[in-house]
């Protein structure tokens, strides 16, 4: 069964508002307004077409799903109230009564039913929320607020899963994109806290407080996130007073902002991984090729194992997290932060080893090295392209002849799911151990290896996710998922490179709750009392 509630923020009083210089701002419905400065480029207002960072951030205040989780990644209730596992392919969810959708309309099982038909429809998605649903073969009504699954093999992560699946009205089952994407007056109507007011596409977006909404009232009565793509830009509007929190605050400013009274900082980790995927499968990879001069390549040199781990032996994660990131991260051994359940306690971070990598290379037939280009996002996560040039030079220390391209987010992800890279740098985060192999390293196909853009594949590691997604038992279950992280990891189907903490700021009055998944939005954040 679940815990008892879910914690939402309780309103602060406007006279402390306003006297900490927030309340200077305020909203016709009555009540203060926050403006936040982010980097998070939001780029649709469907919550089933891009599982990203910007989207869940964003999409968690209009939208519920049945479940959600608090700032421990702990699974509390949201739409669903309770949940029971009846048999190993059989889940049961007492749906909540008397949640209204933002036009006033009831929220029932039909609702439910519905998204789970639309999630596989969605056309183009750079990274689909069927891996959320997959695993379910039939869905039944068991009345206006309780619903049956029924899995086709035994999913344990089933109730996660659906935490990461936002729930909308039935009148937009059949929905494009394009009418979700229409602001005010399109089908983003959900059951959540606030409510779409404007929308302009990687610009801002605009909220105002659903007072009708389920919860716990929300402090804010209107909530406006700005796009600020640059560091500087983000720095400056919170220094004047523009935006009262901004994220991704440049390390080299955080010890000015926390010198000034007027503002807090704050830092939190993550449960994300920035890692580098590998096109292990081709033949022939489209950037990759004999260095200039030398003879053509036979084969594609990402093809094996001892190649794979050179390149991982040749970054020095340490001097990424300390140089360039300035502290603010860790560096990797696995999918997440070995802090969390069922994560490997076996794993260790490879050590930087520039002679054991050419060694690799050379025994697998590469002495001299070869022509790669490393593609990686230049306006997505903090330092992405100084990272990704870092990287490059790593390898050049080994021999290869490396370009580096950093591109806009919005191309490099199109791209990077129609293969058309050979290696690339992005992140990855999740809530549960099990998701990250069961997602990034799995052969794509059926409910796994959805966000395997690679296509890698690997016999011994899919049976050992297999293995583990088929335990319901969690005692059982974790020794099974902790092997197929290692056997993930010892087979390198990835390089993991760093877990990034998160580092914001506000306005003093502000009190931010970091959170593990990558937000930064309204419902982190309360006046202080």
């Amino acid at each position: 069964m679940l815990p008892v509630s879910r914690r939402l923020f309780m309103s602060g009083t406007i006279a402390t508002l306003a006297a900490a210089g927030i309340g200077s701002r305020s909203f016709a419905q009555g009540g203060p307004a926050l403006v936040l400065g982010t980097k998070l480029e939001l780029n649709t207002l469907d919550p089933h077409f891009f599982n990203g960072f910007p989207q869940g951030s964003s999409h968690s205040l209009i939208f519920d799903a049945l479940l959600a989780l608090d700032s421990e990644l702990r699974l509390v209730p949201g739409l669903a109230t309770a949940y029971r596992n009846i048999d190993p392919v059989t889940w049961e969810f007492d749906l909540r009564q008397n949640v209204k959708f933002h036009d006033g309309s009831d929220f029932t099982a039909d609702d439910v039913i519905a998204t789970l038909e639309r999630v596989p429809k969605v056309p183009n998605s750079p990274n689909p929320f069927t891996q959320f649903t997959r695993s379910i073969q039939s869905t039944e009504k068991l009345g206006d607020h309780k619903i049956r699954f029924k899995t086709a093999t035994p999913t344990p992560t089933l109730a996660s899963d659906l935490a990461r699946v936002f729930i909308i009205s039935k009148k937009y089952v059949t929905g494009s994109t394009a009418d979700f994407n229409n602001g005010a007056a399109g089908a983003a109507i959900g059951t959540g806290p606030y409510k779409v007011t404007d929308w302009v596409n990687g610009q801002q977006l605009v909220l105002a407080r659903n007072d009708a909404y389920w919860g716990e009232k929300q402090p804010w009565a209107k909530v406006t996130e700005k796009v600020i793509k640059g560091d500087a830009g983000r720095i400056a509007a919170l220094l004047s007073g523009d935006v009262d929190a901004i994220d991704e605050v440049p390390t080299i400013d955080i010890p000015r902002i926390k010198q000034d009274k007027r503002f807090n900082v704050v830092s939190g980790a993550s449960a994300t991984v920035q890692y580098i995927a590998m096109d292990a499968v081709r033949d022939v990879s489209p950037f990759i090729s004999a260095k200039d001069g030398q003879p053509a390549l036979l084969g594609n040199p990402l093809k094996d194992r001892r190649v794979r781990k050179a390149l991982s032996l040749a970054i020095n994660r340490q001097l990424i997290v300390d140089r360039i990131l300035d502290g603010s991260a860790t560096p990797a051994s696995q999918f997440l932060p070995s802090r969390f359940d069922g994560t490997s306690t076996k794993l260790k971070v490879d050590p930087y080893d520039v002679e054991k990598a050419k060694g690799l290379l050379k025994e697998a037939g590469y002495p001299n090295g070869f022509k790669i280009t490393l593609h990686a996002t230049g306006d997505r996560y903090p330092k992405d392209k100084d990272i990704a040039q870092a990287v490059g030079q790593f390898w050049s220390r080994i021999g290869l002849q490396v370009a580096v391209e950093a591109l806009p987010g919005t191309v490099f992800f199109t791209q990077a799911t129609k293969q058309e890279y050979s290696v690339f740098m992005a992140q990855y985060g999740t809530e549960e151990a099990s998701i990250g192999p069961r997602a990034l390293v799995h052969t794509p196909g059926g409910v796994y290896g959805t966000a395997n853009r690679t296509k890698f594949s690997h016999t011994d590691i899919d049976a050992a996710i297999e293995k583990a997604q088929a335990e319901m038992d969690p005692v059982k279950r974790k020794p099974l998922v902790q092997a197929a992280i290692e056997i993930s990891m010892n087979e390198q189907a990835i390089i993991p490179v760093f877990h990034p903490n998160a580092e914001m700021a506000s306005k003093a009055a502000i009190a931010i709750t970091p959170r593990p998944e990558r937000r930064f939005n309204a419902l982190m954040m309360k006046p202080k009392a």
